[in-house]
C-alpha cells in the first residue's frame, strides 16, 4: 500500500499524542521521521516511532520532558577546564541502561592522580564502555587519535567507523612515539607531578595580581574578559610580548564570557611562568583591566 506523506504525517502526529505528546513535539517528531525517509535513511524514519511509543508506554521515556543541555564536549570543557562529573553520568546511564562514551582528548595524560584521566578521578573503569582521545594534545603534540573498549564495539567500528575507514594510518614514528609516551606515565608520575605544580602556581599568581581565573581541574586556565573586543586586543599584545595566548568570544564561549585560555604544560620552568604572568598584568594594566599602582 502507499501513503502520501501528508497522510502518515497527519497519523503519526495522531499516535504521538495518544501516547502523551504535546502537538507541538509531535510535529516536530514527525517532521524528522518523515524528513529521514524521504532522504533514504529509514533507519531513522517512521520504522521508529513505534519505538519511540513503546519506551514511552514502558516507562522508560516520558513525553512530556524537555531536555536541557548544560554541557556538551567531551571529559573536559576545553574552554574552562572543569571535569564532567563522570560519576553521575555512569549511574545515569547505568539507570537507563545506556552506555557511555568518554573524549578523554583534554583530560588523558593530565586530570586525576596520576594523569590517568577522568575514569580514574571517579574511579569509572568498568563502567565506561567507549574511550576517545587524541595523540595530540597531552601526548606530545603528534596527530592522530584512539578509540578503546569492548572488543565487540571495536570490532564494529572497524567495519562502520567512516573516519577510521577512510583515513591514512598514522606514520610509524607517531605511534612509536606515542606508545613510549603511555609507557612513561605508567612507569613515573614526575611530569603529571610538575604540571599540577605549574597549573597551581600559574592560578595563584594569576589570582593574587588580581585576575579572574575560571576553577579548574586541568592544565586548562581561563582569564575571564568577558568583553569580546578586549580578548582579542589583549591576546595580540601579549603575543608582541613573546606569550602566545588565544582569546576566545561568542559562540564559542557563551555570550559575554569571553577569555583568554592559557594551556600550562609540565615542560614549562618557574622562568616561563613568571615571564608569562609578568606579561598579562603589564597588558593589564594597559588595557585597565588591573588597576595601574
Amino acid at each position: 500500500m502507499k501513503y502520501t506523506v501528508e497522510s502518515l504525517r497527519q497519523f503519526g502526529i495522531q499516535v504521538a499524542e495518544k501516547a502523551g505528546m504535546s502537538h507541538q513535539d509531535a510535529e516536530t517528531l514527525l517532521k524528522n521521521l518523515l524528513f529521514s525517509d524521504m532522504r533514504g535513511v529509514r533507519s531513522h524514519g517512521m520504522t521508529r516511532l513505534s519505538g519511540y511509543v513503546t519506551r514511552i508506554e514502558r516507562g522508560c521515556t516520558s513525553a512530556t520532558a524537555q531536555p536541557t543541555i548544560t554541557m556538551d564536549s567531551g571529559a573536559v570543557f576545553s574552554m574552562d577546564g572543569n571535569v564532567a562529573p563522570m560519576d553521575k553520568i555512569c549511574e545515569l546511564a547505568e539507570k537507563y541502561d545506556a552506555l557511555v562514551m568518554v573524549d578523554e582528548s583534554h583530560s588523558a595524560g593530565v586530570v586525576g592522580p596520576t594523569g590517568h584521566g577522568v575514569a580514574e578521578q571517579y574511579n569509572v573503569y568498568g563502567r565506561v564502555d567507549i574511550f576517545t582521545g587524541t595523540l595530540g594534545k597531552a601526548f606530545g603534540g603528534a596527530m592522530g587519535g584512539f578509540t578503546t573498549g569492548k572488543k565487540e564495539i571495536i570490532d564494529m567500528l572497524r567495519q562502520r567507523s567512516r573516519p577510521y575507514l577512510f583515513s591514512n594510518s598514522l606514520a610509524p614514528g607517531i605511534i612509536g612515539a606515542s606508545l613510549e609516551v603511555f609507557k612513561m606515565l605508567k612507569e613515573s608520575n614526575a611530569l603529571h607531578d610538575k604540571l599540577v605544580e605549574n597549573v597551581n602556581y600559574f592560578r595563584d599568581k594569576m589570582t593574587a595580581a588580581g585576575f579572574d581565573i575560571k576553577p579548574t581541574q586541568s592544565a586548562i586556565c581561563a582569564v575571564m574578559l568577558y568583553d569580546a573586543k578586549l580578548s582579542q586586543i589583549y591576546a595580540a599584545r601579549m603575543q608582541e610580548e613573546g606569550i602566545y595566548v588565544t582569546g576566545f568570544y561568542y559562540p564559542v564561549v557563551p555570550k559575554d564570557q569571553a577569555r583568554i585560555r592559557v594551556q600550562i604544560s609540565a615542560g614549562h620552568e618557574k622562568a616561563h611562568l613568571d615571564k608569562c604572568i609578568a606579561a598579562f598584568i603589564k597588558v593589564g594594566k594597559e588595557l585597565n583591566v588591573l588597576k595601574a599602582e
